[in-house]
């Protein structure tokens, strides 16, 4: 009985994380011979009909497909062309996206079957065992799935405590390294509780740890197998500020390469010796979440931030020339606009090698989706669930948003907008308020790729500056 896992990558370099999990847990389990398990992969963009007829060509008697907000509508039209041309294929989902909308999502999609609604390991090859053997499913936990009719869902599955009983693909090299970017967890869950992420999972054990002698060992795999980058795919890398020392002292003690890492940290557990090995280590981007300053929308969605502490694990990280993204979700509860530009300002005045805003998405299954009534929060019910509107933000702001995050794609970065907001009563968010401006009444053609030089010269005029040093570090810094 043949296999096929499937998904639609964000980033097609990276590995296939979740799937390779299955298939390990899969073949070690079930002693599943490993050829009857194949694992295609696309870009998020693929052509449903061309990626169903991939996985239909390694003849499967089950999909096993891994959702996420990024590519579950695809999904859903690869595996309806998969059932019309094959209805006996059994279709399974999971991922963040499916497991807590799970009746939902078999209710408007008759062409899946079974969805795993928990860490899918041990449910799957659980449902893998008995279709092989042709035994009922009836009693397995952490699925949910159709009973002619109906829908059924079944019981929670229990939490894998001991991460290291689950089978290490890339100890069994169930993958190419060479020319990608390795994906390596060496913990899961998060101890925080911020109400817009999924990371928690409401699990009653909010965060476990792979053995450090198993992380080493899936590193040096990475680094001995030809991979070109390493992404320690942790909630927070550095939430036991230790561990990851020494996780950095050993890739500081092997990566002869020098392969690049990257990881999500937080900057509160960042100190001097944490920076130091992290450079060592060939850390060449990390992502560093501020989310906001806004004290009611901090507390609003329970997000914690020691502001003093924060900028010192920055200094560090600048200190020691490590890259960094700093991030801000835009159109949280509890921010407004003006509280939103505050804290924009401040993490612009940080000086981050790259600043990104997200918009929020209320993400089924997280704490803001269980809330929203509560918080008179309105989103779009369909992927990827942007926020419309809520108590403290109308839809006209939450539309002004998108302007902004328009103008940050071209400014966010760019040295010459960060000198000219260093003006005296000059600030970031008075530059990206000034593109708006610029967008919409100096007639600027909607479908025209706008000139930043431009609106460099446009902003100058408009504040009386002198735009001869700015023009020409545009000019430096912007082609065209």
């Amino acid at each position: 009985m043949k296999i096929c896992l499937a998904t639609l990558h964000a980033n097609p370099c990276f590995t296939p994380l979740s799937l390779l999990y299955l298939k390990a847990s899969i073949v070690d389990s079930l002693s599943y011979p490993a050829d009857d398990v194949t694992i295609v992969e696309e870009a998020r963009d693929a052509d449903p009909d061309a990626f169903a007829a991939r996985i239909l060509s390694t003849r499967p008697a089950i999909v096993g497909f891994s959702c996420y907000v990024w590519n579950v509508r695809a999904l859903m039209a690869a595996a309806r062309r998969i059932k019309a041309a094959a209805p006996d294929t059994i279709v399974v989902l999971g991922g963040p996206e499916v497991g807590p909308i799970a009746v939902d999502v078999l209710r408007a999609n008759p062409a899946v079957d079974v969805i795993v609604s928990s860490e899918g390991e041990v449910p799957f090859a659980d449902l893998v065992a008995r279709w092989r053997e042709g035994r009922a499913i009836d009693d397995v936990p952490g699925i949910c799935r159709r009973r002619g009719a109906t829908i059924v869902e079944h019981e929670r599955a229990p939490i894998v405590k001991e991460l290291d009983t689950l089978p290490s693909p890339h100890l069994a090299r169930f993958y190419d390294a060479r020319g990608r970017v390795a994906c390596i967890e060496t913990q899961r869950g998060c101890v925080f509780r911020c109400n817009f992420c999924f990371y928690n999972k409401d699990l009653s054990i909010r965060n476990r740890r792979f053995g450090l002698d198993r992380v080493k060992a899936e590193i040096l795999e990475a680094l001995r197998g030809g991979a070109s980058e390493i992404y320690l795919m942790d909630p927070i890398f550095n939430l036991h500020a230790e561990r990851a020392k020494e996780i950095c002292r050993f890739l500081a003690a092997h990566n002869d390469r020098r392969v690049a890492v990257q990881a999500e940290v937080w900057a509160e557990f960042i100190d001097e010796e944490l920076a130091r090995l992290m450079r060592d280590a060939n850390v060449q981007f990390l992502e560093v979440g501020l989310q906001s300053t806004d004290d009611t929308a901090l507390a609003t969605v329970e997000r914690r931030l020691r502001l003093r502490r924060f900028e010192e694990g920055i200094g560090y990280l600048k200190a020691y020339g490590i890259p960094f993204e700093l991030q801000l979700i835009f159109g949280l509860p509890g921010d407004t606009l003006a509280s939103f530009k505050r804290s924009l300002n401040y993490a612009s005045s940080l000086d981050p090698d790259c600043l990104a805003v997200f918009p929020l998405l209320v993400l089924p299954g997280t704490e803001l989706w269980r809330k929203a009534d509560d918080l008179g929060l309105t989103f779009d019910p369909e992927p990827p669930y942007p926020v419309r509107s809520h108590f403290s933000m109308t839809a006209d702001a939450i539309a002004y948003g998108d302007k902004i995050m328009e103008a940050l794609e071209y400014l966010r970065n760019s040295r010459t907008a960060r000198a000219l907001s260093r003006e005296p009563g000059v600030t970031f968010a008075d530059m990206i308020d000034g593109w708006i401006r610029w967008r919409e009444h100096e007639a600027w053609p909607e479908a025209a790729e706008p000139n930043p030089k431009l609106f460099i010269a446009y902003f100058c005029g408009e504040r009386g500056l002198d735009a001869a040093s700015y023009l020409g570090m545009a000019s430096w810094e912007f082609s065209g």
